[in-house]
Protein backbone atom coordinates (compact mmCIF):
# COMPACT_ATOMS: atom_id res chain seq x y z
CA UNK A 1 0.00 0.00 0.00
CA UNK A 2 1.31 3.43 -0.92
CA UNK A 3 1.78 5.71 2.06
CA UNK A 4 2.23 9.42 2.67
CA UNK A 5 5.93 10.33 2.39
CA UNK A 6 5.96 13.60 4.30
CA UNK A 7 5.05 12.91 7.89
CA UNK A 8 2.15 10.75 9.09
CA UNK A 9 -0.36 9.44 6.59
CA UNK A 10 -3.23 9.69 9.08
CA UNK A 11 -3.75 11.93 12.11
CA UNK A 12 -6.19 10.62 14.70
CA UNK A 13 -7.65 13.44 16.78
CA UNK A 14 -8.93 12.58 20.26
CA UNK A 15 -10.81 15.19 22.34
CA UNK A 16 -10.42 14.09 25.95
CA UNK A 17 -12.44 15.20 28.94
CA UNK A 18 -12.73 12.91 31.97
CA UNK A 19 -13.21 9.59 30.14
CA UNK A 20 -12.08 7.62 33.18
CA UNK A 21 -11.25 3.96 32.72
CA UNK A 22 -12.49 3.95 29.11
CA UNK A 23 -9.34 5.79 27.99
CA UNK A 24 -7.15 2.67 28.36
CA UNK A 25 -9.20 0.64 25.87
CA UNK A 26 -9.50 3.58 23.50
CA UNK A 27 -5.78 4.38 23.45
CA UNK A 28 -4.74 0.75 23.15
CA UNK A 29 -6.97 0.33 20.11
CA UNK A 30 -5.12 3.21 18.42
CA UNK A 31 -1.62 2.28 19.49
CA UNK A 32 -2.01 -1.24 18.13
CA UNK A 33 -3.36 -0.38 14.68
CA UNK A 34 -2.09 -2.56 11.84
CA UNK A 35 -1.27 0.66 9.98
CA UNK A 36 1.60 2.34 11.82
CA UNK A 37 2.15 5.61 9.94
CA UNK A 38 -0.12 7.62 12.20
CA UNK A 39 -0.10 10.66 14.44
CA UNK A 40 -2.24 10.48 17.60
CA UNK A 41 -3.31 13.97 18.66
CA UNK A 42 -4.66 13.84 22.22
CA UNK A 43 -6.27 17.10 23.31
CA UNK A 44 -6.73 17.08 27.06
CA UNK A 45 -9.61 19.51 27.60
CA UNK A 46 -9.09 20.23 31.28
CA UNK A 47 -9.64 16.69 32.55
CA UNK A 48 -9.56 16.23 36.32
CA UNK A 49 -9.60 12.42 36.39
CA UNK A 50 -5.93 11.63 35.82
CA UNK A 51 -6.23 11.36 32.03
CA UNK A 52 -3.36 13.80 31.44
CA UNK A 53 -0.92 11.66 33.43
CA UNK A 54 -1.93 8.57 31.47
CA UNK A 55 -1.61 10.38 28.13
CA UNK A 56 1.88 11.58 29.00
CA UNK A 57 2.87 8.01 29.83
CA UNK A 58 1.72 6.91 26.37
CA UNK A 59 3.65 9.82 24.79
CA UNK A 60 6.84 8.77 26.59
CA UNK A 61 6.55 5.28 25.14
CA UNK A 62 5.56 6.25 21.59
CA UNK A 63 6.69 9.33 19.69
CA UNK A 64 3.54 9.18 17.52
CA UNK A 65 1.51 10.47 20.47
CA UNK A 66 1.16 14.26 20.71
CA UNK A 67 -0.41 15.51 23.95
CA UNK A 68 -1.94 18.98 24.05
CA UNK A 69 -3.06 20.15 27.47
CA UNK A 70 -5.43 23.10 27.69
CA UNK A 71 -8.13 24.51 29.99
CA UNK A 72 -11.63 23.18 29.46
CA UNK A 73 -13.17 24.86 26.45
CA UNK A 74 -15.74 22.34 25.27
CA UNK A 75 -15.87 19.71 22.56
CA UNK A 76 -15.83 22.03 19.56
CA UNK A 77 -12.82 23.98 20.78
CA UNK A 78 -10.91 20.79 21.64
CA UNK A 79 -11.59 19.40 18.17
CA UNK A 80 -10.42 22.60 16.46
CA UNK A 81 -7.21 22.64 18.49
CA UNK A 82 -6.60 19.01 17.55
CA UNK A 83 -7.37 19.57 13.86
CA UNK A 84 -4.95 22.52 13.78
CA UNK A 85 -2.18 20.31 15.20
CA UNK A 86 -2.85 17.44 12.79
CA UNK A 87 -0.24 17.02 10.05
CA UNK A 88 -1.45 13.83 8.34
CA UNK A 89 -2.62 13.57 4.76
CA UNK A 90 -5.92 12.34 6.20
CA UNK A 91 -7.64 12.91 9.54
CA UNK A 92 -9.76 10.59 11.68
CA UNK A 93 -11.61 11.24 14.94
CA UNK A 94 -11.77 8.97 17.99
CA UNK A 95 -13.67 9.81 21.15
CA UNK A 96 -12.03 8.41 24.27
CA UNK A 97 -14.88 6.20 25.43
CA UNK A 98 -14.99 4.42 22.04
CA UNK A 99 -12.44 2.09 20.47
CA UNK A 100 -11.35 0.89 17.03
CA UNK A 101 -10.89 -2.44 15.38
CA UNK A 102 -7.16 -2.86 14.89
CA UNK A 103 -7.45 -2.66 11.10
CA UNK A 104 -9.71 0.41 10.98
CA UNK A 105 -7.10 2.94 9.89
CA UNK A 106 -5.66 0.56 7.30
CA UNK A 107 -9.09 -0.25 5.83
CA UNK A 108 -10.24 3.37 5.49
CA UNK A 109 -6.88 4.78 4.40
CA UNK A 110 -6.28 2.10 1.76
CA UNK A 111 -9.75 2.73 0.29
CA UNK A 112 -9.19 6.50 0.31
CA UNK A 113 -5.89 6.10 -1.55
CA UNK A 114 -7.17 3.48 -3.98
CA UNK A 115 -10.17 5.59 -5.01
CA UNK A 116 -8.55 9.01 -4.47
CA UNK A 117 -11.30 9.98 -2.02
CA UNK A 118 -11.82 13.08 0.08
CA UNK A 119 -13.99 11.06 2.47
CA UNK A 120 -14.48 7.35 3.17
CA UNK A 121 -17.25 6.48 5.62
CA UNK A 122 -18.15 3.13 7.20
CA UNK A 123 -20.74 1.65 9.53
CA UNK A 124 -20.12 1.01 13.23
CA UNK A 125 -20.83 -1.25 16.18
CA UNK A 126 -23.07 -0.09 19.03
CA UNK A 127 -21.15 -1.38 22.03
CA UNK A 128 -22.58 -1.99 25.49
CA UNK A 129 -19.73 -2.30 27.95
CA UNK A 130 -21.88 -3.67 30.76
CA UNK A 131 -22.56 -6.81 28.74
CA UNK A 132 -19.71 -6.68 26.21
CA UNK A 133 -22.20 -6.93 23.34
CA UNK A 134 -21.94 -5.34 19.91
CA UNK A 135 -24.79 -4.57 17.54
CA UNK A 136 -24.03 -3.79 13.89
CA UNK A 137 -25.39 -0.32 13.16
CA UNK A 138 -26.02 0.54 9.52
CA UNK A 139 -25.93 4.29 8.94
CA UNK A 140 -25.38 4.00 5.19
CA UNK A 141 -28.64 2.19 4.40
CA UNK A 142 -29.20 2.34 0.64
CA UNK A 143 -25.81 3.82 -0.25
CA UNK A 144 -23.84 1.72 -2.73
CA UNK A 145 -20.45 0.81 -1.32
CA UNK A 146 -17.22 0.76 -3.29
CA UNK A 147 -18.12 3.51 -5.76
CA UNK A 148 -17.27 7.22 -5.76
CA UNK A 149 -20.01 9.82 -5.40
CA UNK A 150 -20.60 13.37 -4.11
CA UNK A 151 -23.39 15.60 -2.81
CA UNK A 152 -23.66 17.27 -6.21
CA UNK A 153 -24.29 13.85 -7.75
CA UNK A 154 -26.40 12.46 -4.89
CA UNK A 155 -27.69 15.20 -2.52
CA UNK A 156 -29.04 12.59 -0.11
CA UNK A 157 -25.54 11.75 1.09
CA UNK A 158 -25.91 14.70 3.48
CA UNK A 159 -28.81 12.89 5.19
CA UNK A 160 -26.47 10.21 6.56
CA UNK A 161 -26.20 10.41 10.35
CA UNK A 162 -23.07 12.39 11.29
CA UNK A 163 -21.19 9.63 13.17
CA UNK A 164 -18.02 11.60 12.46
CA UNK A 165 -15.83 8.92 14.06
CA UNK A 166 -16.68 6.33 11.37
CA UNK A 167 -14.83 8.14 8.59
CA UNK A 168 -11.52 9.37 7.24
CA UNK A 169 -11.18 12.90 5.84
CA UNK A 170 -8.62 14.40 3.50
CA UNK A 171 -7.05 17.13 5.62
CA UNK A 172 -6.64 19.47 2.66
CA UNK A 173 -10.42 19.34 2.13
CA UNK A 174 -10.91 20.67 5.66
CA UNK A 175 -8.28 23.38 5.15
CA UNK A 176 -9.45 24.50 1.71
CA UNK A 177 -13.08 24.82 2.86
CA UNK A 178 -12.29 26.27 6.30
CA UNK A 179 -14.26 23.44 7.91
CA UNK A 180 -14.13 23.69 11.68
CA UNK A 181 -16.36 22.80 14.60
CA UNK A 182 -18.74 25.30 16.15
CA UNK A 183 -17.48 26.15 19.62
CA UNK A 184 -20.86 26.34 21.34
CA UNK A 185 -20.87 25.50 25.08
CA UNK A 186 -21.05 21.87 26.13
CA UNK A 187 -20.79 18.92 23.78
CA UNK A 188 -24.15 18.96 22.06
CA UNK A 189 -24.57 18.53 18.30
CA UNK A 190 -21.22 19.98 17.18
CA UNK A 191 -20.76 17.00 14.87
CA UNK A 192 -23.89 17.94 12.86
CA UNK A 193 -22.54 20.95 11.00
CA UNK A 194 -19.06 19.45 10.67
CA UNK A 195 -20.42 16.34 8.92
CA UNK A 196 -22.66 18.39 6.64
CA UNK A 197 -19.89 20.76 5.60
CA UNK A 198 -17.58 17.84 4.85
CA UNK A 199 -20.13 15.84 2.84
CA UNK A 200 -21.34 18.87 0.90
CA UNK A 201 -17.79 19.98 0.03
CA UNK A 202 -16.21 16.64 -0.83
CA UNK A 203 -15.92 15.89 -4.54
CA UNK A 204 -15.10 12.22 -4.01
CA UNK A 205 -16.91 10.19 -1.32
CA UNK A 206 -16.99 6.43 -0.91
CA UNK A 207 -18.60 4.06 1.59
CA UNK A 208 -17.57 0.81 3.27
CA UNK A 209 -20.27 -1.54 4.51
CA UNK A 210 -18.10 -3.06 7.24
CA UNK A 211 -18.04 -1.68 10.79
CA UNK A 212 -14.74 -0.79 12.47
CA UNK A 213 -15.62 1.57 15.31
CA UNK A 214 -17.15 0.44 18.60
CA UNK A 215 -19.41 3.24 19.81
CA UNK A 216 -20.14 2.97 23.52
CA UNK A 217 -23.86 3.40 24.24
CA UNK A 218 -23.93 2.70 27.99
CA UNK A 219 -23.78 6.33 29.02
CA UNK A 220 -26.01 8.03 26.47
CA UNK A 221 -28.23 10.67 28.04
CA UNK A 222 -31.91 10.02 27.53
CA UNK A 223 -32.96 13.64 27.61
CA UNK A 224 -31.68 17.18 27.50
CA UNK A 225 -32.82 19.17 30.51
CA UNK A 226 -30.61 22.25 30.18
CA UNK A 227 -32.36 25.24 28.62
CA UNK A 228 -28.97 26.40 27.40
CA UNK A 229 -28.54 23.33 25.22
CA UNK A 230 -31.90 22.92 23.54
CA UNK A 231 -31.08 25.44 20.82
CA UNK A 232 -27.53 24.25 20.15
CA UNK A 233 -28.89 22.19 17.28
CA UNK A 234 -30.37 25.37 15.78
CA UNK A 235 -26.94 26.99 15.93
CA UNK A 236 -25.58 24.05 13.96
CA UNK A 237 -28.18 24.43 11.21
CA UNK A 238 -27.65 28.18 11.07
CA UNK A 239 -23.95 27.46 10.48
CA UNK A 240 -24.82 24.92 7.77
CA UNK A 241 -27.10 27.34 5.95
CA UNK A 242 -24.49 30.07 6.17
CA UNK A 243 -21.89 27.66 4.76
CA UNK A 244 -24.12 26.83 1.78
CA UNK A 245 -24.93 30.47 1.08
CA UNK A 246 -21.24 31.28 0.65
CA UNK A 247 -21.03 28.62 -2.08
CA UNK A 248 -23.36 29.60 -4.88
CA UNK A 249 -23.13 26.25 -6.67
CA UNK A 250 -24.40 24.44 -3.55
CA UNK A 251 -27.21 26.73 -2.41
CA UNK A 252 -29.99 25.80 -4.85
CA UNK A 253 -28.81 22.21 -4.96
CA UNK A 254 -28.56 21.45 -1.25
CA UNK A 255 -30.77 23.93 0.60
CA UNK A 256 -33.93 21.87 -0.12
CA UNK A 257 -32.39 18.61 1.10
CA UNK A 258 -31.11 20.45 4.17
CA UNK A 259 -34.75 21.05 5.18
CA UNK A 260 -35.29 17.28 5.32
CA UNK A 261 -32.23 16.89 7.51
CA UNK A 262 -33.41 19.78 9.68
CA UNK A 263 -36.87 18.30 10.15
CA UNK A 264 -35.47 14.90 11.13
CA UNK A 265 -32.89 16.36 13.51
CA UNK A 266 -35.24 18.85 15.15
CA UNK A 267 -37.88 16.17 15.68
CA UNK A 268 -35.26 13.89 17.23
CA UNK A 269 -34.21 16.76 19.50
CA UNK A 270 -37.86 17.49 20.34
CA UNK A 271 -38.25 13.96 21.68
CA UNK A 272 -35.17 14.34 23.93
CA UNK A 273 -35.70 17.73 25.53
CA UNK A 274 -37.52 18.25 28.80
CA UNK A 275 -41.29 18.67 28.55
CA UNK A 276 -41.32 22.33 29.58
CA UNK A 277 -39.33 23.29 26.45
CA UNK A 278 -41.18 21.19 23.88
CA UNK A 279 -43.83 23.73 22.80
CA UNK A 280 -41.28 26.51 22.49
CA UNK A 281 -38.90 24.37 20.45
CA UNK A 282 -41.70 23.11 18.18
CA UNK A 283 -42.60 26.73 17.45
CA UNK A 284 -38.99 27.34 16.46
CA UNK A 285 -39.13 24.41 14.03
CA UNK A 286 -42.43 25.66 12.59
CA UNK A 287 -41.05 29.15 11.99
CA UNK A 288 -37.98 27.77 10.23
CA UNK A 289 -40.15 25.54 8.04
CA UNK A 290 -42.34 28.53 7.16
CA UNK A 291 -39.27 30.51 6.15
CA UNK A 292 -38.03 27.63 4.00
CA UNK A 293 -41.46 27.44 2.38
CA UNK A 294 -41.41 31.18 1.69
CA UNK A 295 -37.91 30.95 0.19
CA UNK A 296 -38.90 28.05 -2.07
CA UNK A 297 -36.73 25.45 -0.37
CA UNK A 298 -39.48 23.22 1.07
CA UNK A 299 -39.88 20.58 -1.66
CA UNK A 300 -42.65 18.00 -1.32
CA UNK A 301 -40.84 15.46 -3.51
CA UNK A 302 -37.93 15.18 -1.07
CA UNK A 303 -40.11 14.09 1.87
CA UNK A 304 -41.82 10.73 2.27
CA UNK A 305 -45.52 10.81 3.20
CA UNK A 306 -45.00 10.53 6.96
CA UNK A 307 -42.39 13.28 7.06
CA UNK A 308 -44.45 15.57 4.86
CA UNK A 309 -47.49 15.15 7.09
CA UNK A 310 -45.27 16.01 10.05
CA UNK A 311 -44.05 19.15 8.27
CA UNK A 312 -47.60 20.21 7.43
CA UNK A 313 -48.75 19.52 11.00
CA UNK A 314 -46.01 21.78 12.40
CA UNK A 315 -46.94 24.60 10.03
CA UNK A 316 -50.69 24.12 10.57
CA UNK A 317 -50.44 23.98 14.36
CA UNK A 318 -48.34 27.14 14.42
CA UNK A 319 -50.54 29.09 12.01
CA UNK A 320 -53.86 28.24 13.67
CA UNK A 321 -53.40 30.13 16.99
CA UNK A 322 -51.37 32.91 15.38
CA UNK A 323 -53.99 33.59 12.70
CA UNK A 324 -57.01 33.30 14.98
Amino acid sequence: MATHDNGPAVSIVMPIYNPGEFLFQSMDSVMNQTFAQIQIVCVNDGSTDGSLTLLREYAKRDKRVLVIDKPNGGYGHAMNVGMSAATGEYVMILEPDDFMEYNMVEALYSTAKELDCDVVKSNYWSYKGSTGTNEFTDVLFDKTCGIVTSALEDPKVVLIRPCIWTAIYRRQLLVDNAIRFNETPGAAYQDTAFAFKVLSSAKRISFLHDAYLHYRIDNEASSVKSSGKIYNVCDEFAAMESFICTRRELRAHLMPILQVLKFDTYMWNLNRIADQYKAEFRDRLSLELLKAEHDGFLKRELFDDARWEGVQACIRDYRTPHEA
